[in-house]
């Protein structure tokens, strides 16, 4: 989360999308995997001489917006039990 001084320089639709990312998983839906390997290979194309477009990423899935899980509380509990410090 941004600090106080550094919201002053932001709007507030940036300010809302940040806390949108930050409570919301957004999954566009799209098989990057040929692209990934496209920027992997990057220095290898201008080492020699290639010029290769940017493969497109095609839409494998419908987009979804799913909320973040929330980590799990541990519980120490049974732990102690266990040893028998409780």
């Amino acid at each position: 989360m941004p600090t106080t001084r550094k919201l002053s320089n932001l709007s507030i639709t940036e300010i809302e999308a940040r806390q949108a990312d930050a409570s919301v998983k957004f999954d566009d839906g799209c098989d990057h995997t040929q692209r990934i390997i496209w920027n992997m290979n990057g220095k290898r194309y201008m080492r020699n001489g290639q010029n290769v477009s940017r493969p497109p990423a095609p839409q494998v899935a419908p987009v979804r917006v799913a909320p973040k899980k929330k980590p799990r509380k541990r519980v120490y509990r049974v732990v102690e039990k266990a040893i028998g410090a409780v």
